[in-house]
């Protein structure tokens, strides 16, 4: 082969590869939207699931705007309800709270990558109901009062997210916070301290 042919054979193979590495598939997580479900979710009130969508607005993968919506049920409730004419007892209702937890998330490294940490701060926003005990007038039966319940606190959010392909993502996340308002019915009860988690599957577009 002519010293020609092999720099035009050179130049020919460089200019492939540069072309292949543009093409090549992204599978470390460069998408930006994220939508995901949320099968275990947990908070203060109980257990259930969730769903959830996050953007990165930055070139670099740094910060991301993330908005998880879920429902969780109180399914610890140790309310027991005693009907005196019949002497049976039976289980307080799994009050279901509904939340909303839009915020910031602030990855320290980028989030392109395989394995990625991210802290951020959310709002808190939930209503749903709450049961607490109420024994009549003649103290005989017990039964139990349904009131609104309304929460609006502050979290702080750390996950853990895995981008295992271009389009496949998985994540768990901790958050803990405080509420600046606790209402149920028209009692005001306090700053709670709040708590949720979760296990995410999601899609990365």
């Amino acid at each position: 082969m002519t010293s020609q042919k092999q720099l035009f054979f050179f130049l020919f193979t460089c200019f492939c590869i540069q072309c292949y590495a543009q093409e090549k598939p992204n599978v470390s997580g460069n998408l930006p939207n994220i939508i995901s479900v949320i099968p275990f979710q947990f908070t203060e009130n109980g257990l259930g699931f969730g769903a959830s969508y996050e953007r990165i607005v930055d070139k670099k993968g740094m910060i991301a705007v993330y908005i998880p919506v879920m429902a969780t049920f109180n399914v610890a409730n140790s309310n027991r309800i005693y009907d005196y004419n019949t002497g049976n007892y039976s289980t307080g209702k799994a009050d279901a709270m509904y939340y909303a937890m839009p915020g910031i998330k602030f990855y320290p490294t980028g989030s392109h990558g395989i394995i990625k940490y991210a802290v951020g701060l959310s709002a808190v926003v939930a209503n749903g109901k709450m049961s607490t005990d109420l024994t009549n007038l003649h103290g005989l039966n017990v039964t139990e009062k349904v009131s609104p319940h309304f929460i609006a606190g502050g979290m702080l959010q750390n996950s853990v997210n895995v981008n295992t392909g271009k389009n496949v993502y998985m994540g768990a996340e901790v958050g803990v916070g405080s509420s600046f308002v606790n209402r149920s019915g028209n009692s005001d009860l306090g700053n709670k301290f709040l708590i949720q988690g979760g296990l995410k599957v999601g899609y990365r577009f």
